[in-house]
């Protein structure tokens, strides 16, 4: 390479706009277990529950969900409700908050059943600038729920 040449491709890489740092993506597993509450909701349908995560990966705090939307389940689903709300993970590095779809009332053996996505909207702290996503397969007892998350979660 002659130093014409050199200098050119110097002054390319120097003047090139820096790229944008990769996320640092980790999968997240643990466990919910929460119970509904009434005092203090903010719900239009007047369901929330808070409680606890205990995950891998320092994923460790409370929790705590608001539902804003529920309709009847397919007729092929009878019994179920498809519901959404913002479920805020408040935890030791920071907060992050995820837009919860899901089906509750899935009957198997005579157990109350429900499965969710939740997708990461935004976050605080170490969680600032977040993405990601979890599933969510849990069971309803008469008085709380728990229910296993996986996912994964980037950060910048």
């Amino acid at each position: 390479m002659n130093t014409l040449s050199a200098i050119s491709f110097l002054a390319a890489v120097l003047t090139a706009p820096a790229a944008a740092a990769a996320p640092h993506c980790h999968a997240i597993r643990g466990v919910i277990v929460d119970a509904p509450f009434t005092e203090g909701c903010a719900s239009p349908n007047r369901f929330c529950a808070a409680g606890t995560v205990d995950g891998n990966r320092n994923f460790h705090g409370s929790t705590e969900f608001v539902m804003d939307g529920a309709v009847r389940g397919p007729a092929s689903a009878p019994g179920t409700i498809a519901t959404s709300g913002l479920l805020t993970y408040t935890l030791r590095d920071g907060t992050l908050l995820v837009r919860e779809s899901g089906l509750s009332g899935l009957q198997q053996d005579g157990e109350t059943r429900f499965t969710a996505f939740q997708q990461v909207q935004s976050g605080s702290g170490r969680y600032a600038g977040a993405t990601g996503h979890f599933y969510v397969l849990g069971q309803a007892f008469a008085d709380h729920f728990e229910a296993e998350i996986q996912g994964e979660v980037c950060t910048p």
